[in-house]
Parts: structure tokens; C-alpha cells; sequence
């Protein structure tokens, strides 16, 4: 019985809390604001946003399947369910404490999959640093290609700070 009430409150809370604070977020707006809420949903493109969300969801998938093969070396078989629920578990934590959904990824997998929690929080820095890496990599292109253009505005800039400056 005592299993069954804490099962409950594990799912039924985290609920409550989300309508309470869905609820208070809304019960701030003055009319005129839900009145502008309202019309930009009539007005807005479902298309976009429906094409937005399954490339949200495919790119999750997409880095819930490349996390998975950092474990392979190590010997660990992760099922795909888990990997993609503790990628999911990561943005969700974020939201509430900054950088804490790297540690609750490790944790997850730690308690699903039984992969010790330094592998698994291994696994997800050797994973930030190649973002970073491809990050450094599309910056480069992006300076290479646009140079002009960004000379350009910084030259700008620097002619507005220097007018300025000088008396």
C-alpha cells in the first residue's frame, strides 16, 4: 500500500505543480494580453510549427542514438526507450536548475541500466566537447564565407564608437 501512494506522488505532484504554475503564470495577464494570446493562435502557421516539432523530436532521437553508441566500447547495451527518456529528462531539468541535466542523464542511466554514473557522465562531457568542437568548426565556415559582410559591420562600428569618442 505504502508503494502504491509514493508511485502515486511521484507522478501526481510533478502534475499539480506544472497546473500551478500554468495556472499562476496566467492569472497575471490583464485581458488585453490573452486577448493578443488568443489572436496569435488563431493567426499563427500549424504547419511550421507541426514541421518544428517533429525536427525537435528527430533531433532528440538523433542525439539519444549517437549518445548510445559512446557506451558500446564500454560494453553497455542501453535500450533505446531509456536513452531517449534520459535525453528528455535533461532538458526538463535544465529548466528548473541550470546544468543539473547532464547529472540527472548520468543518474538515469545509472539507475536504469546499471552503467556506473562516472561512464555515463564521461559519456555526456566527451559528447559536449565534440558539439563544441562542431560548434567551432560552423563558426569558422560561417567567418570564412561571410567575411565580407562582418568586416564590414565591424568596421561600421568601430567608425561609430570612434565619432564618439572624439570631440
Amino acid at each position: 500500500m505504502k508503494k502504491k501512494i509514493i508511485h502515486f506522488l511521484k507522478i501526481a505532484l510533478p502534475l499539480l505543480l506544472g497546473v500551478f504554475l500554468i495556472w499562476y503564470s496566467y492569472s497575471n495577464f490583464s485581458p488585453e494580453d490573452l486577448q493578443i494570446i488568443k489572436t496569435h493562435f488563431r493567426e499563427a502557421n500549424y504547419g511550421v510549427v507541426l514541421l518544428s516539432i517533429f525536427f525537435g523530436i528527430l533531433s532528440n532521437i538523433s542525439r539519444a542514438i549517437r549518445w548510445g553508441y559512446l557506451f558500446e566500447p564500454m560494453g553497455y547495451k542501453l535500450r533505446f526507450s531509456n536513452k531517449i527518456l534520459a535525453v528528455y529528462i535533461t532538458y526538463l531539468m535544465n529548466l528548473f536548475i541550470p546544468r543539473s541535466g547532464e547529472i540527472s542523464r548520468a543518474l538515469v542511466v545509472n539507475k536504469y541500466e546499471n552503467v556506473p554514473f562516472d561512464k555515463a557522465f564521461g559519456t555526456i562531457i566527451s559528447e559536449r566537447a565534440f558539439d563544441f568542437i562542431i560548434l567551432l568548426i560552423f563558426i569558422g565556415v560561417t567567418i570564412s564565407l561571410q567575411f565580407p559582410l562582418i568586416s564590414g559591420f565591424f568596421k561600421m562600428k568601430i567608425l561609430i564608437c570612434l565619432n564618439f569618442m572624439l570631440p
